[in-house]
């Protein structure tokens, strides 16, 4: 488990090099020699804070169920809708049964679907969509969406935008929280907080885990990775393990997803 500080929150540790052969196809240092890649040797886990670690409780039992928001209709051509979206969509679902799945796609998508869900009910929550972090204020970092008139009154532009500060102040109980979008970790770090943004304000309204991505996400190989990720949950391996999993399934595979633009922008943060 990893405290970064800094601009080391924006590094994911498991890229480092490490000396010898591994089991991910070799790579070269700047010194020549053979090296792999640290994710090889260990399953890495970054806490944003040691208070968020102090006031860890045991998730809640009870059904394995999952709300599952994306692929919406498109707000502007800032956001444009990618092909693979509703890809993503499909296969996560079929890891779960029909009865123990809310799934909102295209212009259910919205804001306040998530918000009037209940969202505490749910052991996995899923998002397939853009997001957008602010460095200015981490807080205005969002999940676009599909427009909608929630009931505090917000409409026009913003009505596709569920933001982080919203997301606090519902509380959640889930396992596992992913944002399957861009820059969902956030791109500005406070002293004892990590990097602020969604992925911390999920950690915040009581998530036990949370995926974010630290830069881009390919449309390519995303739906892949996600996929071999509810396949490990399926089989019981905790969050952590299961997305390392998922992407040593990339790093092996032929072709471009082995390398890590494609595989490590996904980091999970933890308050266990």
């Amino acid at each position: 488990m990893i405290l970064a500080d800094g601009a080391l929150n924006q590094l994911n540790f498991e890229t480092l090099l490490a000396p010898g052969p591994g089991v991910s196809p070799q790579v070269t240092s700047n010194a020549g020699a053979g090296a792999h890649y640290w994710i090889d040797d260990q399953t890495l886990l970054s806490a944003p804070s040691l208070e968020l670690l102090a006031a860890a409780r045991p998730a809640a039992g009870g059904t394995r169920n999952l709300l599952l928001l994306g692929n919406p209709v498109t707000p502007s051509a800032e956001y444009p809708s990618l092909p693979l979206f509703g890809l993503e969509m499909t296969q996560i679902a079929r890891h779960f049964a029909a009865r123990h799945a809310a799934v909102f796609a295209g212009q259910q998508a919205t804001p306040s679907a998530y918000l009037t869900s209940n969202p505490a009910q749910y052991a996995y929550i899923h998002f397939v969509s853009h997001a957008i972090a602010s460095r200015a204020d981490p807080l205005d970092s969002a999940i676009i969406l599909s427009g909608s008139t929630l009931s505090g009154g917000k409409a026009g532009e913003e009505s596709y935008k569920l933001y982080a500060r919203e997301i606090m102040q519902h509380p959640i109980d889930a396992r596992l929280v992913t944002i399957s979008a861009c820059y969902g970790s956030g791109t500005r770090s406070y002293a004892g907080e990590g990097l602020v943004g969604l992925s911390w304000a999920f950690l915040r309204a009581g998530a036990h885990n949370v995926i974010g991505a630290l830069w881009e996400v390919s449309d390519d190989s995303t739906p892949r990775l996600m996929d071999a990720l509810y396949q490990g949950l399926a089989d019981g391996q905790n969050p952590a393990s299961a997305l390392r999993r998922a992407k040593l399934n990339l790093l092996h595979s032929p072709g471009r997803f082995r390398a890590p633009f494609y595989w490590a922008p996904f980091q999970i943060y933890t308050r266990r």
